[in-house]
């Protein structure tokens, strides 16, 4: 991620994807932030590191931007981008999130009668119920946080509607310099966790919108951050790969074909491989269209955004010392 925001702001191209694994918006300052029960599967927030890189001195190593915006839209709330970036208000970064969620579906904590005889309730404070990470992503404490919870199930028309309504005033009012997405793909209709019902498609018109939103705003410098995202078939290898022939540079060989990697009889004897048959049924459908497929929307409008407009995105030189 940190070699994408060299490469995009460098100029070197428009846009970048980082294929990483594992996901990171989970991974906080410490573990389970935010009173998360888990980090989720997140290790490194890779998100997060690249915003803080971007818009650290470059006196200091970092890049000297004044200002980055992460867009999350995995079906969960990024809590640990939001721990690490957003903690406190910090005017370098806007954390934008879309999500499944909501008070209505997280519950909420009462804290009973306040001084003026009313009685209140308090949101994303305490221990989690409904949807994981919790009830942290139901609010947004301050000007650099925009939560956008959507409900038991993401659906393309409030992901649309949140972005032309929300998203893309509120990222063109903070003007960053890059604009970093969290591109989790468990909102898809096939995914086994079932709070989706987006299609490849409609993942390609997400990202259309975020070109769109940084060429406003920050000469479609973008990078995308790969997140969440499981439906992937179990059993039945494909043979196309997600990443389209558009990023090879002319003349550059063939991508080989993935090999199936060989685990050998090495599992733990009590350690059951077996996939109970209502999920093998999900994961089943992903043979029509799954997680691949997403991905390879997602790159492909990717693909578009960086040939639009290439030396658009190459920023001046910084003067002697100082920061862009």
């Amino acid at each position: 991620a940190l070699k994408a925001a060299d490469m995009v702001v460098g100029g070197q191209c428009v846009n970048a994807f980082c294929a990483i694994r594992p996901p990171g918006h989970h991974a906080g300052k410490e573990l389970r932030p935010m009173k998360a029960i888990s980090n989720g599967f997140c290790l490194l927030n890779a998100a997060a590191s690249a915003a803080i890189y971007a818009t650290t001195p470059r006196s200091e190593g970092g890049l000297g931007l004044k200002r980055a915006c992460v867009i999350d839209f995995d079906v969960h709330h990024g809590n640990g981008t939001q721990d690490v970036l957003c903690s406190t208000h910090d005017p370098r970064f806007l954390y934008v999130s879309l999500h499944a969620g909501g008070a209505h579906i997280n519950g909420y904590e009462e804290l009973g009668e306040s001084d003026d005889g009313l009685y209140r309730h308090s949101l994303g404070t305490s221990k989690n119920e409904g949807i994981f990470p919790g009830r942290c992503g139901d609010t947004s404490p301050h000007a650099g946080v925009l939560n956008i919870p959507l409900g038991q199930k993401v659906t393309p028309a409030a992901v649309g509607q949140a972005l032309v309504s929300q998203v893309s005033p509120a990222v063109e009012k903070f003007s960053p310099d890059i604009l970093i997405l969290s591109a989790g793909f468990d909102a898809h209709m096939h995914d086994p966790l079932g709070m989706g019902g987006l299609s490849a498609s409609d993942f390609g018109s997400v990202t259309d919108i975020a070109c769109q939103i940084a060429f406003k705003s920050c000469s479609g410098r973008l990078l995308s951050v790969l997140e969440g995202g499981y439906g992937v078939p179990c059993c039945t290898p494909q043979k196309d790969l997600f990443l389209p022939d558009l990023f090879l540079p002319e003349g550059a060989p063939p991508i080989a074909q993935p090999r199936l990697l060989d685990l050998g009889d090495d599992l733990p004897p009590d350690m059951d491989d077996q996939n109970p048959e209502a999920l093998r049924q999900r994961l089943d459908r992903c043979h029509l269209e799954g997680f691949r497929e997403a991905v390879q929307s997602h790159t492909a409008s990717l693909a578009k955004g960086n040939q639009r407009s290439q030396p658009a995105a190459s920023l001046p030189p910084p003067a002697e010392g100082g920061d862009l």
